[in-house]
């Protein structure tokens, strides 16, 4: 770690101090940080872990904003620190034990999973008999398996797919009970043997989780798939498409049927680009570091975007829609409409409209992206989102054309001008709604990295 080759011998020479390292993948240097921490009563999660005197410090960040100032305190004071406590492992002997089989659940970038794998790593170098089965939460197999052994064991379903979690026999540990103290008394416990869970069948399980993710997640999705369908991006490319329709002369038999193929198109792009986004950002999260960097980028996009969405809330208010940034650019939006004319005038009723609403789809992305990405992005980071990614895609989207939908239905009944009208006076509500869901979301995705 670069802090320790670079910042600490600074500070050596400067305040003249000892430094002892301790490999905590040792177990009894494990045991001994657990002693530590309990002294100055105090538990984290991030690597390194330096303690001085009553303080302790956890990862980079901290070691050099509080670190030297603590030092000084100690330098002035010339208080000696006390020394560390011996901690003694008793290794039990192979014979006198069955095999224990633990099981432990976790999920890539989660920062109190890698100091439980350190753990685990220390506990299986020092029990001969010790069997470690890790499970990864983003694997829907492994989620149904966690949900199934908490139901077993008659888990609250407040505290199930939490992570990390282990478990021993009739035994569940979550988070912050997972210490070496209490791993230490299950392996007594289970000095003869724990049984195999694995074989289990958990089929029952998945009900379950779908009960929950529907109470706790569908909401979010309904919402944010609500509001990127009401966004001036997606609805003015569809009045524009309905009133292009109309002046030219197409009834209105085929103004409704054209409108209902163009939307179903827009359905299948936007259902198709959210597939493939999902699955590109679930593989790239399976590692850590690249997991962060995507939650964390994601995170202060949208809380940009966040900021943007309500400089345009007040531009909006103001009755000046044309100057607002979230919208697409003059370019794009001549290139749409050449491109509703053209598709339009070529082939089939059926085939033009399905042409055109694929063709736009691609080209407004980058405006109603600003939504969709970011939530895909959270729907990857929790846990409970990724057992049927494709329910809530499908859940988005159609919330998505919904409005869509309406806006195609009353564009044939009155004036395009009327409903443009009327929706011009909605913006600034649209914008506010839209600027807090984006705080939500970045302030969500930023606390997951």
């Amino acid at each position: 770690m670069d802090i320790l080759l670079d910042d600490i011998p600074k500070l050596q020479n400067k305040y003249q101090f000892t430094l002892k390292k301790y490999d905590i993948d040792i177990l009894k240097n494990y045991t001994l940080l657990e002693e530590m921490e309990k002294g100055v009563k105090d538990k984290g999660e991030d690597l390194p872990i330096i303690f001085v005197g009553d303080s302790v410090f956890y990862g980079p960040k901290e070691v050099r904003e509080s670190l030297e100032t603590t030092l000084k305190k100690f330098a002035k004071s010339k208080k000696a620190v006390a020394e560390d406590t011996v901690i003694t492992v008793t290794k039990p002997k192979k014979d006198e034990m069955g095999e224990i089989n633990l099981y432990y659940f976790y999920q890539p970038g989660c920062k109190e999973c890698n100091r439980i794998e350190i753990l685990l790593n220390s506990l299986q170098k020092t029990y001969d008999n010790f069997k470690v089965h890790r499970f990864n939460v983003f694997d829907d197999s492994s989620k149904i398996f966690l949900e199934g052994l908490a139901s077993r064991n008659e888990i609250p379903e407040k505290k199930r797919l939490i992570v990390p979690a282990v478990i021993m026999g009739d035994d569940f540990l979550v988070k912050e009970n997972i210490t070496l103290v209490q791993i230490n008394s299950l392996l007594k416990k289970y000095e003869q043997g724990s049984p195999k869970l694995d074989t289990l069948n958990f089929e029952s399980a998945e009900p379950g989780i779908l009960k929950r993710f529907s109470q706790f997640s569908i909401y979010g999705i309904l919402l944010a798939g609500l509001l990127d369908g009401v966004n001036p991006c997606a609805f003015a490319t569809l009045i524009f498409f309905v009133t292009y329709l109309l002046f030219i002369g197409r009834r209105r038999k085929d103004v409704i049927i054209m409108a209902f193929f163009f939307i179903l198109a827009v359905f299948i792009a936007y259902f198709a680009i959210g597939i493939g986004a999902y699955n590109l950002l679930k593989y790239l999260s399976e590692f850590d570091f690249i997991a962060k960097i995507i939650f964390l980028g994601f995170g202060i996009i949208a809380i940009t975007l966040g900021i943007l969405s309500l400089r345009d809330y007040f531009i909006a208010k103001r009755g000046q829609p044309g100057k607002m940034i979230l919208q697409l650019p003059l370019s794009i939006k001549q290139r749409i409409h050449k491109d509703i004319k053209e598709k339009t005038a070529a082939g089939g009723i059926i085939f033009g409209s399905l042409i055109a609403g694929f063709l736009i789809s691609f080209l407004e992305f980058g405006c109603t992206g600003q939504v969709y990405l970011p939530t895909i992005t959270f729907m990857v980071s929790k846990a409970g989102f990724s057992l049927k990614p494709l329910f809530a895609l499908f859940v988005y989207n159609i919330m998505f054309i919904l409005p869509l939908i309406v806006i195609a239905f009353v564009a044939t009944i009155l004036t395009t001008k009327k409903i443009a009208k009327s929706m011009e006076t909605k913006i600034p509500a649209i914008k506010l709604l839209t600027a807090i869901l984006f705080f939500a979301l970045g302030i969500l995705l930023i606390l997951l990295a």
